[in-house]
């Protein structure tokens, strides 16, 4: 009987690839760990946009996988809000990598990574907040010792002042970061042989001036941002 041979290296180079981007992940998270939380307990970092470009070469799934894999790991590590934090990072994560990645995967130009990006902080500013509507106040009562209705309370007054304003600031921070490090990211990983692809070049053109560009002003307004409130 004659066998046929499954070629497994595309499933191994992709699992490699899925286990250095949730390495990434974690330690973009643990280096921005130190910046003081603003309210007490939104910490802001980097970590979407790694998933995000992650789910932009290896697909949406993958970056869902990536997504809880990071937050899991952070939840049993240095994160300091439980359960509470697990549910908010993976939620956070996910919204953000699903609508870019699915969008950016139909739209493969320039116009379509900004407009991927630009509902990936729409998406993800919409569903955070509607999520800090529930979560947190479970969160301050259970964790923090706030009485029930101050916890309803202080979420309430939270949600235009701080909530809103800072999980927009976020999601842009990471939309700017993944806008700006995806070719580059493209190019290292196809040099050292861990993806193959044929638009994995370095070329500063219209299109990467572009694209500095509009990373650039979308960093400095959600860096403007995050300062005020802190």
């Amino acid at each position: 009987m004659k066998t046929t041979k499954t070629n497994d290296k595309p499933y191994l180079e992709k699992v490699i690839g899925i286990s250095i981007f949730s390495a990434l992940a974690v330690i973009v998270a643990f280096v921005l760990n130190i910046i003081p939380p603003v309210a007490g307990f939104l910490s802001l970092d980097a970590k979407d946009a790694v998933i995000a470009i992650a789910a932009f070469i290896y697909g949406p799934i993958a970056g869902v996988v990536i997504a809880f894999i990071a937050a899991f790991i952070e939840f049993l590590t240095f994160s300091t809000t439980a359960w509470y934090g697990l549910i908010m990072n993976f939620a956070s994560s996910a919204v953000f990598t699903l609508t870019a990645s699915l969008i950016y995967k139909k739209l493969r130009t320039i116009n379509g990574a900004i407009i991927s990006l630009l509902c990936a902080v729409a998406a993800t500013t919409g569903v955070m907040l509607l999520l800090n509507n529930f979560v947190t106040p479970i969160y301050l009562h259970e964790f923090v010792g706030m009485p029930k209705e101050a916890a309803v309370a202080t979420v309430i007054d939270l949600l235009p002042k701080v909530l809103l304003p800072f999980n927009f600031a976020k999601s842009l921070l990471n939309a700017s970061v993944c806008i700006m490090l995806y070719k580059p990211v493209l190019a290292a990983l196809s040099k050292a042989g861990i993806i193959k692809t044929k638009t994995a070049s370095l070329s500063f053109n219209k299109n990467t001036k572009i694209i500095l560009a509009i990373g650039s002003v979308a960093l400095i307004i959600s860096v403007i941002i995050f300062f005020v409130l802190s």
